[in-house]
């Protein structure tokens, strides 16, 4: 591979996504200044100056506070952000410590889970599973609030040890129940104690000066201050203690290196390679960029074994479709004024991002269960290689008689490429979104470019909808774009 090859590669697993657009900016800084930009993202202006309460906000001056306004927003920063390893992260963390909207009702508690999440995302995983561990929305999902030294609750304990630090094997059901005693006394404050005003004016006002009306608070009275055997330790722990143990247990290393690596590597990932990511997070005092820059230079991360071998997610596939359009500076002036409701256009827009994807199974912020989703090959089937093809309709038609995706697409590919075949036509489109389809595959596109007489089609809005739909079609059928 040459270094546009490999960094197109290091976009798909460490971004969202390598179109042409993406790959010309990165491609000045080589290889090795790319993995730098990724990683070092908080040097890099992300971007995308729209809030989440411009989001949630109406022009009535009521705030729409269902977790579905999260995911519209979230789905946005994704399509629009400059920092694309800090949002994969993101990602990654959210299906790690899972928790959903269709529990936690509050948009503003899940909106503090997930920057809990983002910036932590690259930092420390010690930091991280402090800091998350007392979001009010983790301590709801979990039933937290409602556990007492008099009757506790065992859903936090449980998820602690086996989905976010030991994993299974590591601990036995006594070390639960133990560590279920110990994290007592951790709950929910609600800010309208002492108050008279009704629960959805208390949550308006909260929204007006941008927090939630919910946060996290001990209650000493409701703590069990006696002894605890915890992993082979014994004391009068607390909920500290508690993740100070799992962090401090050799398995968790392992446990935190192996995600990493099925994440970003995938199938190549190896024995070896995990042990060493292991290795560098127990030295590190778990440091994440570190492991992440080990992953990223591994033999395997650039194998065969890997590139283009993991099974496109719906965020790797529709995402990476908005991405590539190259729209941002559009988009943004669609914006409005800062700090005021977001303008309908560019909402509908995020909301559609959103419902595309939930079409093949993943609603962010609304994962199945604590487990998260299903990744890998789960992903690839025949409900979600429908929904896939028709992206192509709603992408390059869809309902504006303007036909703006398909106008700006044929633009791009009669400026950027000189097109003037019905081949130079197909080659822009596959640079536009990444593709490689087989000789034959190509050659079965360039029969449609020149149905549409190629070129031709591309400077009419509706001739080119229509060849862009017919291409997109095909090619987002391809079994060869599955995968990234």
């Amino acid at each position: 591979m040459d270094d546009r090859a490999r960094i197109a590669h290091l976009l798909r697993r460490f971004g969202l996504g390598a179109g042409k657009t993406e790959v010309d900016l990165f491609a000045p800084l080589g290889v090795d200044g790319a993995i730098s930009r990724l990683i070092n993202y908080d040097a890099i202006d992300e971007k995308f100056p729209v809030t989440a309460w411009e989001f949630m906000a109406y022009e009535d001056g009521k705030f729409q506070l269902e977790p579905t306004q999260i995911t519209g927003w979230w789905a946005m920063r994704m399509m629009m952000s400059q920092r694309p390893l800090e949002q994969r992260l993101t990602l990654l963390w959210h299906d790690h410590f899972s928790v959903s909207g269709e529990k936690v009702f509050d948009a503003p508690m899940m909106l503090q889970y997930l920057e809990v999440l983002r910036k932590n995302a690259s930092g420390s995983f010690a930091n991280l599973l402090n800091e998350v561990s007392r979001t009010p929305a983790l301590l709801y999902y979990l039933d937290t609030h409602l556990s007492t030294k008099f009757k506790p609750n065992e859903n936090f304990a449980r998820e602690l040890l086996e989905l976010f630090t030991l994993g299974q094997g590591n601990y036995t059901e006594k070390d639960i129940q133990e560590a279920a005693r110990a994290l007592t006394g951790w709950s929910i404050h609600y800010g309208g104690i002492g108050l008279e005003t009704a629960f959805e004016d208390l949550r308006q006002n909260a929204a007006k000066e941008k927090h939630s009306i919910f946060s996290y608070c001990e209650v000493p009275d409701l703590h069990d201050d006696g002894e605890k055997a915890i992993l082979g330790k014994r004391g009068k722990f607390g909920g500290q203690d508690v993740l100070n143990l799992t962090l401090a247990h050799d398995a968790t290393p392992k446990f935190v290196a192996r995600k990493l690596v099925g994440w970003l590597v995938g199938e190549g990932a190896t024995p070896a390679l995990i042990e060493k990511v292991a290795a560098q997070l127990r030295s590190g005092d778990f440091a994440l960029k570190p492991a992440l820059r080990l992953i990223a230079e591994s033999p395997e991360f650039w194998s065969q074994n890997t590139i283009r071998k993991n099974s496109k997610s719906p965020v790797d596939f529709t995402i990476a479709l908005f991405r590539q359009f190259g729209v941002n500076d559009i988009l943004l002036q669609l914006r409005g004024k800062p700090g005021e409701p977001l303008r309908k256009e560019l909402k509908d827009i995020s909301l559609g991002l959103g419902y595309l994807m939930n079409q093949q199974g993943l609603l962010l912020l609304y994962p199945p269960n604590v487990g998260g989703w299903e990744w890998g090959q789960a992903w690839i089937t025949s409900t979600n290689m429908t929904a896939r093809w028709g992206h192509a309709k709603l992408i390059f038609q869809g309902d504006d008689p303007n036909r703006p995706i398909a106008a700006w697409i044929g633009q791009r590919i009669k400026n950027e490429f000189n097109a003037a075949s019905p081949s130079d036509v197909v080659e822009g489109f596959l640079q536009i979104f990444d593709a490689e389809p087989s000789a034959e595959q190509r050659n079965a596109m360039v029969t449609i470019a020149s149905k549409h007489e190629g070129a031709r089609a591309l400077g009419d809005k509706d001739r080119a909808s229509a060849l862009f739909v017919e291409l997109g079609t095909a090619l987002f059928a391809m079994p060869s774009f599955q995968v990234c």
